[in-house]
């Protein structure tokens, strides 16, 4: 009869370190987006953009991102393919998400992220989280970043 909640606890056990390994990850995979990133690329829609009057480099410190407007809290999930990554800020006194992907290749740095429309389109911002880096007839911008030496 005592077997069942010995095996039980040792399951939760398991499931639980399980869960405190992933978070620990998280922790190391955000450690790896710190430092400067220039901006190296802009893909909007499928198409190369120019960067004109753009951030020309955004900074990653203390998992908080820097230069795309308002400060940005970073959570990732290296689990997820595309890995994901969550951008949260303040904007009109309430916290907002965008849902990302990126891709690390040594100090090259891929970000993926939907476009809110136009003011005055008419459209809602669905925040979908992109499904790759192909953001061809999407409404998506890929950001090309390689580290500042």
């Amino acid at each position: 009869m005592r077997i069942i909640p010995i095996a039980l606890f040792a399951f939760l056990a398991c499931a639980v370190s399980g869960l405190a390994q992933d978070k620990d990850t998280g922790k190391d995979e955000r450690a790896k987006l710190e430092g400067t990133w220039q901006i190296v690329g802009l893909t909007a829609a499928g198409k190369e953009v120019p960067n004109k009057g753009g951030p020309e480099k955004l900074t990653v410190k203390g998992g908080i991102l820097q230069g795309l407007g308002s400060e940005m809290e970073l959570t990732t999930d290296a689990t997820k393919k595309p890995k994901w990554l969550d951008m949260t800020f303040q904007s009109e006194g309430q916290k907002r998400t965008v849902h990302a992907i990126y891709e690390l290749n040594g100090d090259e740095l891929k970000i993926c992220f939907p476009l809110a429309p136009a003011k005055g389109s008419g459209k809602g911002f669905e925040n979908k989280r992109p499904e790759g880096f192909d953001s061809k007839d999407k409404p998506e911008l890929v950001l090309k970043l390689k580290k500042a030496k």
